[in-house]
């Protein structure tokens, strides 16, 4: 059986190569960020710990700065998170066709497919969160040292993926309390929580010699600051963006298989629903107070797709075939928006509202923007804007460093490198990019504007997006503004 599943994965993986080559769109904003990441190697990054650079770094290194160069890392850690599901659901209920039709079922989940195409932190986050859930559960059974070893192993790279990995750490406690109170008289597991530590010293280092950063980052973000007060419209988001992740086709399954773990009070269930409890449960609270992004609570899921693909392959399997269906047709809708136009669809996702628009345009203006700075080569790109930056820097002839200056923003990674200061007094051009029109703070910093251009984005024959391009001449000097917010 494990031959079979290994090869339906492994066809799906080479379908998603094909369409990262022969799809037309563009790096997201966030990934390639990160790919430039991978060009200054470090301890870690300002909101991010250092794992996604260090992959970009391996991947582009053997197929060059390439949109496949970095999508490869999702496309692969999406085909082993099949295969860990599969393992890992036969591990639990010891039938390997519950097993292989749980590690499809997760085709049918947004949240996977994308994870699985874009490469952001979320994709090897959610890997080696499920790998460690796993590894815990084997460990807790069995108790050979070998697998507390690699619990510790996949506990550290899931926190080198990003910080929420610390959710497991409750999640672990809350089980072995219920369940295995035994456990915590095991040296083996106090050494698996020791090697998961190791992994964190770098990270740390790197925060101690930059004024904790990424702490402060993480505090802002979390809305740790400033006093509480309930904001009922990010949490109506909140759930909506929950729901849309995981799709509205198979929410009522999701629910209805949380609902009867705690009816049956069965120990595996209730494992698998621990994690999406505790990580749904805290990223809920936050949005009464804060905005919250649909992705971030969507590593914990990984188990309730697990539990929930059970309850449907064994109770009502003809019933959610419907729902599995309409939820995979929706998915294709998504990564090939453009066919709602071909059928004349067009109103049902209009361009100004696809998501994918922001995956648009990016090369397009790059080549614009390098043709430009051709006539000008005493001349520097910036913008005030990371995703225009990060975007510049991998699509532009040269894949030249772009600037982002602190004007109108918090904190970022370009705070850390270097800035404008060698381009000062001394006859340079700056050609700046922006997705508003220029303010007086940065004209300031330069003798005059000598030409401006606005390039605006068209997607699926519609205007999308303008940016605003300004060759501005002999650059002085740019006082940017104080870091204040992080």
């Amino acid at each position: 059986m494990l031959k079979k599943v290994l090869i339906f994965h492994f066809f799906i993986l080479v379908l998603r190569v094909l369409y990262v080559l022969f799809r037309d769109i563009d790096l997201s904003p966030e990934e390639a960020q990160y790919w430039l990441w991978s060009k200054f190697l470090d301890l870690s990054y300002y909101s991010k710990p250092p794992l996604i650079a260090y992959l970009n770094f391996l991947s582009t290194s053997i197929l060059g700065d390439t949109e496949i160069g970095v999508r490869i890392n999702a496309i692969i850690l999406g085909f082993f998170i099949a295969i860990i599901t599969y393992v890992f659901s036969k591990e639990l209920f010891k039938d390997e066709k519950v097993a292989f039709f749980n590690s499809v079922f997760i085709y049918a989940v947004p949240a996977y497919d994308i994870a699985s195409v874009i490469f952001l932190t979320d994709t090897p986050l959610a890997f080696f969160y499920l790998l460690l859930s796993y590894l815990f559960y084997k460990s807790v059974k069995e108790n050979k040292p070998y697998l507390w070893i690699m619990t510790g192993i996949s506990a550290g790279l899931a926190f080198l993926s990003k910080y929420s990995a610390v959710f497991f750490f409750p999640v672990a406690i809350v089980y072995l309390t219920i369940f295995s109170k035994e456990t915590f008289k095991n040296r083996w597991f106090y050494l698996s929580i020791l090697i998961a530590g190791i992994f964190t010293i770098p990270v740390i280092y790197w925060n101690f010699n930059n004024d904790f950063v990424s702490f402060k980052h993480v505090e802002k973000l979390s809305g740790a600051e400033g006093s509480f007060s309930i904001n009922l419209k990010h949490f109506g988001d909140y759930i909506l963006g929950q729901v849309g992740i995981n799709s509205l086709f198979l929410t009522p399954f999701f629910v209805y298989s949380l609902y009867k773990t705690f009816k049956d009070k069965d120990e595996r269930f209730i494992y698998l629903s621990l994690s999406p409890i505790v990580v749904f449960t805290f990223f809920g609270f936050m949005a009464l107070k804060k905005n919250v992004e649909a992705n971030w609570p969507a590593f914990g899921y990984s188990t309730l797709y697990i539990l929930t693909g059970y309850y449907i392959y064994t109770r009502f399997l003809k019933v959610a075939l419907i729902p599995m269906g309409l939820s995979i047709l929706s998915i294709l809708i998504l990564f090939y928006t453009p066919i709602l136009d071909s059928l004349g669809l067009t109103k049902i996702l209009p361009p100004k509202i696809d998501p994918t628009k922001r995956l648009v345009g990016w090369s397009e203006m790059a080549s614009f923007v390098s043709d430009l700075k051709k006539h000008y080569p005493k001349s520097f790109v910036f913008s005030d804007s990371y995703h225009i930056s990060s975007e510049m820097s991998f699509y532009m002839e040269g894949k030249p460093f772009v600037y982002c200056v602190r004007i109108d923003r918090r904190m970022n990674q370009w705070d850390l490198w270097e800035g404008l200061e060698k381009y000062e007094n001394k006859g340079y051009y700056g050609i700046y990019v922006a997705d508003h029109q220029i303010n007086e703070k940065v004209k300031s910093g330069f003798e005059s504007v000598e030409k401006h251009y606005t390039y605006r984005v068209k997607y699926r024959g519609e205007f999308v997006k303008d940016y605003y391009i300004y060759v501005l001449k002999n650059y002085k000097k740019l006082n940017e503004d104080p870091i204040t917010t992080y």
